[in-house]
């Protein structure tokens, strides 16, 4: 038989890459707590959770024995239960989702979520009797996942050029004004919106942007004496991240439609889920709402079970606002006064810097030194990182992170 010579990390990344000239990222072989572990040694902290995916923290052997053990079962049409599909379903409507939040379907992972909410919204005005209501209203900076709806209904510069063409022009208001909220809606008319998307706090394109609660009051007043959908994309915030269970609690956000992703499957499986207040899912009978392929998932629906189980059993939620404080101390007191650093913003654990520097070379420069952060910004947040490792993250290794993050903006700040 023919030999296979072992690879470096850069020439697995080499042969691994889509798009050619990627970085050089490490292979990861396995991973525990905090901490991914390369094909050459390497233990790299992870402070992002992954693309602040991981909360419960890697190798949690139960997860994977929860999921194996009915994969046996194999494919099952998604609009049938199983026992699994029923156990999450139950284990979140239970413990997780807010009262009158009994419907659930899952999908796998957030880009899915937040496409189905838009559907949602414009099967909703339909199913209402309302055909003229199609318009999603976004906010900038904003990011929902990259499916064409979900690019063209957020405001992210980079994940959106060239492909503007096959965008819808649904309108956009600002992050944090409130009196623009209600301008935009009068300008597009409300007998034309069908919803309204929002991260309760800006993620990925924004680096933990958070709006006042005034403004949170404005858009779901404005949604509710209009009857627009409000919809809270919960897939970066969702399932503890922020310290709460779901980061809308924290402001006067009242929403209709709750998507998620992420966390749900704690990075353990792709997963992703949308929920709505019973009052919407009655609007939809007789609409032949579509689901996926793949919705459903029975393993991974027994995965995100045991993942939500494990939150609760170990008070992960409640870790996640308590440690968050101690990151969130950590980097003001490092980055407030650093010259690269514009401002340190976020809760729980969900932190995002912005910087005056590179991103893409700072997270380089961090995974140098052992070390993952996730980049973000666009629009007014031109470059940032984000900081949100698993909720199980002990004091020494967010001292670690804190450290190593300052030595990697202070060699990129200097060169």
């Amino acid at each position: 038989m023919p030999t296979t010579t072992p690879t470096t990390a850069t020439g697995d990344a080499a042969r691994y890459a889509f798009v050619p000239g990627s970085p050089p990222y490490p292979t990861i072989v396995s991973s525990q707590g905090c901490y991914l572990i390369t094909s050459d040694g390497r233990r790299i902290l992870d402070g992002a959770g992954g693309a602040i995916v991981g909360n419960i923290g890697w190798g949690r052997t139960e997860v994977a024995e929860a999921a194996a053990a009915v994969m046996p079962i194999g494919y099952v049409v998604p609009l049938w239960p199983t026992p699994s599909r029923l156990a999450l379903r139950e284990e979140l409507v239970e413990h997780w989702l807010p009262d009158g939040f009994g419907h659930v379907f899952f999908t796998s992972g957030g880009s899915e979520s937040t496409d189905s909410a838009i559907r949602l919204a414009r099967a909703y005005q339909v199913g209402k009797g309302r055909d003229s209501r199609w318009k999603v209203i976004g906010r900038h900076p904003s990011y929902h996942g990259m499916t064409t709806g979900t690019m063209a209904v957020a405001s992210h510069a980079a994940r959106q050029r060239g492909y503007e063409p096959l965008l819808l022009p649904f309108p956009k208001v600002p992050w944090d004004d409130p009196e623009q909220v209600l301008k935009v809606i009068e300008q597009e008319d409300p007998a034309t919106i069908a919803g309204f998307i929002a991260e309760p706090i800006t993620g990925a394109a924004g680096a933990c942007l958070t709006a006042s609660d005034e403004y949170w009051q404005v858009v779901t007043d404005a949604c509710r004496q209009h009857d627009i959908l409000l919809i809270a994309d919960e897939v970066m915030t969702g399932y503890g991240r922020t310290g709460r269970k779901f980061g809308h609690q924290h402001f006067p956000l009242q929403p209709d439609v709750i998507v998620g992703g992420k966390g749900l499957g704690g990075g353990y499986v792709p997963l992703g889920a949308v929920a709505v207040r019973d009052e919407v899912a009655q609007a939809l009978v007789g609409s032949g709402f579509m689901y996926f392929t793949f919705s459903g998932n029975d393993a991974a629906c027994a995965a995100g079970a045991k993942v939500l189980e494990i939150m609760r059993r170990e008070q992960l939620v409640e870790r996640a606002a308590s440690q968050g404080a101690v990151l969130g101390r950590r980097l003001h007191a490092e980055f407030d006064d650093h010259p690269a650093v514009a401002e340190v913003r976020g809760r729980g654990m969900f932190y995002g810097l912005e910087i005056h520097c590179s991103r893409d070379a700072v997270v380089m420069a961090a995974l140098e030194r052992d070390l993952w952060v996730y980049p973000a910004g666009s629009g007014p947040v031109a470059d940032a990182v984000m900081v949100a490792p698993p909720f199980v993250v002990s004091d020494s290794e967010v001292e670690q992170l804190v450290e190593t993050l300052r030595e990697a903006i202070d060699a990129v700040f200097k060169g």
